[in-house]
């Protein structure tokens, strides 16, 4: 399986095949994409007790460590990729890349990481320590742990964010993704997130524009992922080629979000909406046959965030 295989394929059957763990709510970084919902609320999950559930779910293909920052608790990310490597189930980590160094990298290599997914938005360190609120110094470390990560067996993957901040540097952006070594560039059309309070999205025409624009300044090696615009990209003139992909949206659908006080939320930004708790009863592995009524509602009407933004006057 590669990177966003499950996406690739139009969910037509709902099945818990990717979860993602929040697996502490703690971070490093203060950013105003995710940080206003992700304040740290000192709840944790740990490798003890994630594992006994990933051995409850037959049809597990992927797992997503994710937080906060999901490197502030290290070990268990390495002991949770070493099971699932021993199964045959993917494993991501979903991080901002400062508290890694190279001994590290090569652990969560030598565990079996699928994939180290982390976010790439500025091209200088001024940029970045203003918008992050971090010393410009972290910046240079990030990007010499991406190159290390390169340079690994573990599937690297940048991802930027599209908005008012990135918009008109796109190009740029990835040409320095491509001198770090890396091949798979995702770009996240940001989305407006009521409780979040963000509204710093990327206006349709501009989006468009940026997207077609990089599309044809790929370099021929690199594999393009967009992301979050699928439900419009016919609309918007924008078309799959070869190493340009848009993958579809499997939140809720064929995975769900497991928080680390046990809630079992249908999409952590998009939908952050509770549908059972893990220490309350709720089973993972029946969650699709027995329903809570929030999820079929959900799955029933498919609530499109990102598209509402783009064409805010044409029902779903």
């Amino acid at each position: 399986m590669k990177y966003k295989s499950l996406e690739l394929e139009k969910p037509v059957a709902y099945e818990l095949e990717g979860l993602e763990i929040g697996i502490t709510s703690n971070c490093n970084f203060r950013c105003d994409y995710c940080c206003a919902y992700q304040r740290n609320d000192g709840n944790n999950i740990g490798a003890k007790e994630i594992i006994p559930l990933l051995e409850q779910l037959p049809h597990l293909k992927r797992v997503r460590l994710s937080g906060g920052e999901v490197t502030l608790k290290y070990e268990d990310c390495v002991e949770v990729v070493r099971y699932c490597a021993a199964r045959g189930v993917q494993t991501q980590l979903n991080s901002n890349g400062s508290l890694l160094n190279e001994e590290r990298i090569q652990r969560l290599a030598d565990a079996g990481l699928t994939t180290i997914h982390i976010s790439f938005n500025f091209t200088t360190a001024e940029a970045f320590s203003q918008y992050y609120h971090i010393h410009p110094s972290v910046y240079q470390k990030i990007r010499n742990n991406i190159a290390m990560f390169a340079k690994t067996r573990v599937d690297t993957v940048l991802e930027t964010l599209l908005f008012s901040e990135t918009e008109h540097q796109m190009k740029e952006i990835h040409d320095h993704v491509y001198d770090m070594g890396v091949r798979t560039h995702e770009i996240q059309n940001s989305i407006m997130m009521k409780h979040s309070g963000w509204k710093a999205i990327a206006a349709r025409e501009t989006l468009k524009q940026a997207v077609n624009d990089l599309i044809a300044y790929k370099k021929e090696d690199m594999t393009l992922y967009f992301t979050c615009m699928d439900r419009f990209m016919e609309e918007l003139g924008l078309q799959e080629q070869p190493g340009v992909y848009f993958p579809h949206c499997i939140e809720g659908k064929k995975q769900l979000h497991l928080h680390g006080n046990g809630d079992i939320i249908i999409s952590e930004l998009c939908h952050p909406v509770i549908i059972g708790n893990i220490h309350k009863g709720t089973s993972l592995r029946d969650i699709y046959l027995d329903m809570p009524p929030a999820l079929k509602h959900f799955l029933d009407h498919e609530p499109c965030p990102a598209r509402e933004a783009i064409f805010p006057s044409t029902p779903l």
